[in-house]
Order: structure tokens, then C-alpha cells, then sequence
């Protein structure tokens, strides 16, 4: 008997269980028929009802209803209603609760105004200024978000002026009547702290290069107080050395007494190598083809100190190629001092052999503008004897020269902002060995040559991942004779594209470069663009050549992307009068030497 009344106590649990399941769902189903308000009068019935998930029609939750009750006290403490409650709130359920009305009865209280703000610990800005820099005035409406504003502000302030640990809160705030009007006095309470002094910087992930030049990159001792615009510029210092695959933004903390710089790097591919290989078959009155090809080796992280080496080898035609070696050492003895040398050696055709020299030494006067010397030493060979068809001077060159450089570019790879401008002037004097060999021709045996440079590239970004390049460049050579060698090389990849590599030669030469970007990645794009050009070649009586000028323009579409082998460019460009056959395609390694 006992046992049978314990199982049926046990059979009523599970029925109240059961009937106590279905009321509730029955409850959480209920569907909102009807939501009103009472005692609202800043607010209307729409723009509470727009304050709330919980809509008519819709599926009734607690929660949700609980939270949209929080965020109507929220809106109207926001409005300067800081004593704004929720007195009563009646829900109501039919007799099978499938629908529910909600009554909601708000006691808005008195609109609170602002009568004093005062503000304690500030001694870097007076109170005067501070309170001119806030849109937060006395005789306004309590604004919240507009007081939140106002603080971040100062704040920033604080940070920009390299109090990064400055903290600002509200210390109270005060009730009181005024005439019969609500207001409050607002107390900020500000804490300077000190300037930050980076006892120690500790660097994490550089596996290669090492830290004194991860140091001497971010130059600390150029930053009078370190600030969060700082810190996004070490960053981008350090994005710019190409060392680093990535560059995470550099922390400060605190530890023992001292504060510490945080950098962690990401080592990337600093070593490229590239080579193309092409084949030209024999022509009609030839017994054989030849190779052609282009060959780029790059080390821009010699054993991880910066120093950087170069070597480029560019076979065009049968009897024409070119060999160009260059080597950077970066920050000589420790001073903000690059120097760096060159060799470049081209053969052309049959017709001679010309070696250059150059020395170059950067002084960085900052991290955006630098002044270098140039030294330049250029040998020219004519290897056809009493050669009447070109005009080759068997000659030597010393020249020296001035570079100035900006650059405010905020990434080199792909930049969206700033400016990169070059311009140099140099001028040599030239020696002719072999005048003789040109009789009647009046050639000096000894003259000067000047040649003046300027190149401007502007970069802008009207949207994300979109960039504008326009640059301007123009080159001038002064001299009373020129030869094939003196002249400057015009077409192709590297200034006016659907034109032949060094297509035309000439002594005076502009020309501009409107690219339209799109990034695919941080350092990879896609572009459409156009170039157009003028050039001006003289005369050249020997070889009965007379004066070439003309206006040329290119157009195309190429894209940029980044390989294990290093930033490698493609492009397909049309010239003027070119059919859409009749492209070129321009190919090669991003340099930035």
C-alpha cells in the first residue's frame, strides 16, 4: 500500500511537471498584441516603440523585453532625464496566453541641465582651455554621449602630447536647483601621469636581422614623446625596410619600475632571385638564332644588418646586353650616413662598350628628406674602328653631383598617401681620345655635360583599397655634343608603357604616369593606366641624323603581385596607333634600390 501511494505521488509530479512545461511555452510563445506607454511626454509613442526589438506581432521574450526597458531608461538619460524610472509595468495574457499586452508607465522626471563642469589634476592644459575644447557647455541639456566625446578628446590630447598614460574620469557628479531648474555639477578628475620614457625596448620574431637595426630604424632618439601617432609610425618604418613579413603595432607596458617597448616582427623573404630565358630563331640570311634574357639577384638583408646587394644581367639582342652590380651600406660608423656603389657595363651591338662607376653618399637629415653627393665615372669604348655611321667618341666622364629626396610615402610597396620626390643635377667634364678620327667636324676634345633630373610621384586614396598615383618626370642633358651613349633611354616598363624597352634616345625628355590601383593584398594591386611623353633628340651631324621630337602616350592594364620571389609586375600596354595585337607586354622585379 505504501509503495503503491509513493508511485502515485510520483505520477502527480510528473503531470504538475508536464502541465508546468506546457504553461511555459505557452508563456515564452506568446505573441505580442499590443505595447503602450503612459506618462512619456519628451519622448512619443513611435520613438519609444522604435527604441525596442520587442515589436507587435512578434514572439514575446523576457529577456529580450528587459533589455529594451534598460535601453529606453539609457535614451533618456542620454537627453539629460538622469532620473528617469520605469514605475509600472503590467503585462498582460489572454485566456489561453498565445497573445500578451504591455503597458509600460515611465516617470520621466525633471530634464537635468549642466551647470558648472570643473576639473581637477590638470596642470600640462589650463581649465580654461579644456573647457573651450568641449562641446559640452553650461546652461546645455545633459548630453551622454556628447560628455563621452568631450573626454575622449581630452584624452587624445593628453596622448599627443605624450602623456599616454593619462587617465580621465568622472569623479562626480552633483545635484542641485537653480531657480527652480534642475542642473548638475560635473567634476573631472584628470591624471596626467608622466611623459613616457622608454627604459627598455624588447624585440620579438627577428630570427635574421638583428636588433641594434630594428633600433636604428625606429630612431627613438627623433621622438621627442612617444604618442600612439608614434607608434603607428614605427610600424610603418619598419614596414618600410621590406626586412619583415609583418609588423605587429608596437605596445608599452609597464615592468619594475620601467617601462618597456614591445616589438614583434615577422621575418619575410629578403633574398629574390628571377630569371627569364627567350629565344629569337634565325632570320632569313642567319645561320643561327641566339638567347635573350633577363636575370635579377637581390639580397636586401646582408647577414641581417640592412647592407644590400644587387646584381641585374639583361641580354636584349644578339651583340647587345647589359651587367649592372650595386652594393648599400646602410648607417656608416653608426651615423644616419648611406653610401652606396655601382657598376653598370653595356655592350651595344657592335658599336661599343660603355662602364660606369658610380658612388653615391645619403646623409638622412630626417626620416622623410635626405641630400646626397653623387660621384659618377663613365668609360665609353667604340669597338668598330673609323666607324662613319654613329658618332662615338672614345671618351671618359667624371662628374659629380646633388640629390635631393621627400619622401612621405606610408608604404613603399603600396602606398595610399603621400609624396616621393627626387630631383639631382650633376655635371662632369668629358675627354675625347679619339676627335680625330672625326675630320672636319670641329669635336672639342674637352667638354662639360649637365644633366638635370626631377621625379614626382602623389599618391592618394579616395576609398578603401583604391589609390590614385600621378607622378611627373623629367630629364635634361646640357652638352655642345651628344652621342648614343650620352643620351637618355626613353619606353617601356619604367616610364612610358606600349613602347619598346629604351625605344627612342634623346637629350630632353618628360613624361607622366596616371595609374588608377586597386589592392588585391597589402602589397599586391591591380591597375589600369596611362602614360604619355615628349621627347626631344638633336641633331647629329656626323651620322647625318636630324632632329627627333614627337608626343607619345601609352595605355593598358597591369597588375603587381607578390611572389617567394619578390614583388614581380606585369603589364600589357598599348602605344599610339597600336591595334589591340599589337601590345606590349612589360614584365620584371619591383626594384627599390
Amino acid at each position: 500500500m505504501h509503495k503503491a501511494k509513493k508511485h502515485l505521488n510520483f505520477l502527480y509530479l510528473l503531470i504538475f511537471l508536464a502541465f508546468f512545461n506546457i504553461l511555459s511555452n505557452a508563456q515564452t510563445s506568446a505573441k505580442v498584441e499590443r505595447i503602450e506607454f503612459e506618462g512619456n511626454k519628451f519622448y512619443s509613442q513611435n520613438e519609444l516603440l522604435k527604441m525596442m526589438a520587442t515589436k507587435a506581432e512578434s514572439p514575446f521574450s523576457e529577456i529580450q523585453f528587459e533589455l529594451d526597458l534598460k535601453n529606453i531608461i539609457k535614451n533618456y538619460q542620454n537627453s539629460g532625464y538622469i532620473n528617469c524610472s520605469i514605475e509600472n509595468v503590467e503585462k498582460n495574457y489572454n485566456f489561453d496566453s498565445s497573445s500578451i499586452n504591455l503597458s509600460i508607465k515611465i516617470n520621466e522626471g525633471k530634464q537635468t541641465f549642466i551647470g558648472e563642469i570643473l576639473f581637477e589634476g590638470n596642470k600640462v592644459f589650463q581649465t580654461k582651455f579644456l573647457m573651450n575644447l568641449m562641446d559640452s557647455k553650461a546652461g546645455e541639456v545633459l548630453d551622454a554621449f556628447k560628455l563621452n566625446r568631450d573626454i575622449t578628446d581630452i584624452l587624445n590630447l593628453y596622448e599627443q602630447k605624450g602623456y599616454t598614460f593619462a587617465s580621465i574620469s568622472i569623479k562626480n557628479i552633483e545635484e542641485y536647483s537653480e531657480n527652480g531648474t534642475d542642473k548638475i555639477r560635473i567634476t573631472i578628475k584628470i591624471d596626467e601621469n608622466e611623459k613616457i620614457k622608454i627604459d627598455k625596448i624588447s624585440i620579438e620574431g627577428n630570427t635574421t636581422t638583428k636588433d641594434n637595426v630594428i633600433v636604428r630604424e625606429i630612431s627613438l632618439e627623433d621622438i621627442k614623446s612617444l604618442t600612439k601617432e608614434n607608434l603607428l609610425e614605427i610600424k610603418q618604418r619598419l614596414d618600410n625596410t621590406g626586412y619583415f613579413e609583418s609588423v605587429e603595432m608596437p605596445k608599452i607596458y609597464k615592468y619594475k619600475n620601467s617601462t618597456v617597448l614591445q616589438i614583434n616582427v615577422k621575418e619575410g623573404n629578403t633574398n629574390t632571385f628571377d630569371g627569364i630565358l627567350g629565344y629569337v630563331p634565325p632570320a632569313q640570311n642567319e645561320e643561327s638564332g641566339y638567347f635573350t634574357g633577363l636575370v635579377n639577384l637581390s639580397l636586401r638583408n646582408l647577414f641581417g644588418t640592412g647592407r644590400r646587394i644587387d646584381a641585374r644581367f639583361h641580354k636584349e639582342q644578339r651583340e647587345t646586353q647589359e651587367l649592372e652590380i650595386r652594393y648599400l651600406e646602410p648607417w656608416v660608423l653608426g651615423l644616419p650616413v648611406n653610401i652606396s656603389g655601382g657598376f653598370l657595363q653595356r655592350i651595344e651591338d657592335s658599336s661599343y662598350i660603355k662602364r660606369d662607376v658610380s658612388l653615391k653618399t645619403e646623409t638622412l637629415l630626417s626620416r622623410k628628406f635626405s641630400v646626397s653627393v653623387l660621384f659618377n665615372a663613365e668609360r665609353v669604348i667604340p669597338t668598330l674602328e673609323n666607324n662613319q655611321i654613329y658618332s662615338i667618341f672614345d671618351s671618359r666622364l667624371l662628374a659629380t653631383g646633388v640629390e635631393i629626396k621627400f619622401d612621405s610615402r606610408d608604404y613603399v610597396y603600396n602606398p595610399f598617401s603621400g609624396i616621393l620626390y627626387r630631383t639631382s643635377y650633376s655635371v662632369g667634364q668629358k675627354k675625347v681620345y679619339n676627335a680625330s678620327s672625326f675630320p672636319n667636324q670641329d669635336i672639342p676634345g674637352d667638354f662639360t655635360i649637365q644633366k638635370g633630373t626631377v621625379d614626382l610621384d602623389f599618391y592618394h586614396s579616395f576609398f578603401k583599397r583604391q589609390s590614385l598615383l600621378l607622378s611627373v618626370h623629367g630629364v635634361e642633358i646640357r652638352s655642345p655634343r651628344f652621342e648614343t651613349a650620352d643620351l637618355f633611354r626613353l619606353g617601356g616598363n619604367r616610364s612610358v608603357r606600349g613602347y619598346r624597352e629604351s625605344q627612342f634616345l634623346a637629350s630632353r625628355v618628360g613624361w607622366s604616369n596616371v595609374e588608377l590601383r586597386y589592392s588585391l593584398t597589402r602589397k599586391s594591386f591591380g591597375a589600369v593606366f596611362y602614360d604619355f611623353g615628349y621627347y626631344l633628340r638633336p641633331a647629329d651631324e656626323i651620322a647625318q641624323i636630324p632632329s627627333q621630337e614627337a608626343f607619345i602616350f601609352g595605355y593598358g592594364l597591369g597588375i603587381r603581385i607578390e611572389t617567394a620571389l619578390g614583388m614581380f609586375g606585369v603589364s600589357y600596354a598599348l602605344g599610339r596607333g597600336d591595334s589591340i595585337l599589337e601590345g606590349k607586354v612589360h614584365f620584371g622585379l619591383v626594384n627599390d634600390f
